[in-house]
């Protein structure tokens, strides 16, 4: 992994000339240091390296780099589907391992890349934005924005179903919509329990979103686990 790396104390570089503005993929260096450099910028505080976190962060680089390593990444759950990066990814861990953290930071660089670009929401997020709309148009408008070619769902399973005129499973109806329609789509979500099953959890979510949607997660997502000690102080 320390090919991938850098110093913590790698000098600061221009984030757009350096990744926003190009044309083609970032290459693996480009792409860490101004991955670190915006983990600072919005979080105050440098990107722990330790065992964990550069485990949990590499298979991100590789999926996001499409480098063929990826599926020889042990953070990548085998047996359950092919890994593919026409699939998105689904993100398991324990609370407070930088799930959110890292893809907030990777939806920043990326937010003038095109080819790598995605639009974050938290779950709960989604059922307050739908809650909010008062009209048949605005109802309309909050589906088709969230057709975009690549959205990003935090904290999956979290939120209650939304009241609107009805009870609505609004994640449920997004993820099946995203599926129709071939949408990549990343998540994460927390382990079901302490006791960190992969499976369990997958249930879980199938408990929560039916079983339609159960069956379409393994064609959806590279499922992917984040391992290490909570990194809140």
């Amino acid at each position: 992994m320390k090919q991938l790396v850098g110093s913590v104390c790698a000098p600061k570089i221009n984030i757009e000339e350096n990744i926003q503005r190009q044309p083609i993929a970032p290459t693996k260096g480009q792409l860490w240091k101004v991955f670190k450099d915006v983990f600072f910028d919005m979080y105050g505080k440098p990107f722990i390296e330790n065992e964990y976190t550069i485990s949990n962060i590499k298979v991100l680089f590789f999926y996001f780099l499409n480098d063929p390593k990826f599926s020889n990444c042990h953070n990548l759950v085998k047996g359950l589907n092919t890994p593919s990066f026409n699939k998105g990814l689904l993100i398991i861990g324990g609370v407070g391992i930088g799930k959110t953290d890292y893809l907030k930071v990777f939806e920043k660089v990326f937010m003038h890349y095109n080819p790598l670009r995605f639009k974050m929401y938290s779950s709960k997020s989604l059922v307050t934005g739908f809650e909010n709309c008062s009209v048949p148009m605005e109802k309309d408008y909050f589906f088709r924005d969230k057709d975009r070619k690549r959205l990003c769902i935090d904290d999956m399973g979290a939120e209650q179903n939304a009241s609107n005129f009805g009870i609505f499973d609004i994640v449920g109806n997004i993820l099946s919509n995203r599926y129709n329609k071939k949408l990549i789509t990343y998540a994460t979500t927390n382990f079901a329990s302490s006791s960190n099953d992969v499976d369990e959890t997958l249930r879980a979510l199938g408990e929560r979103y039916g079983h339609r949607v159960y069956d379409r997660l393994f064609e959806m997502f590279n499922v992917i686990t984040f391992n290490g000690s909570s990194l809140r102080t």
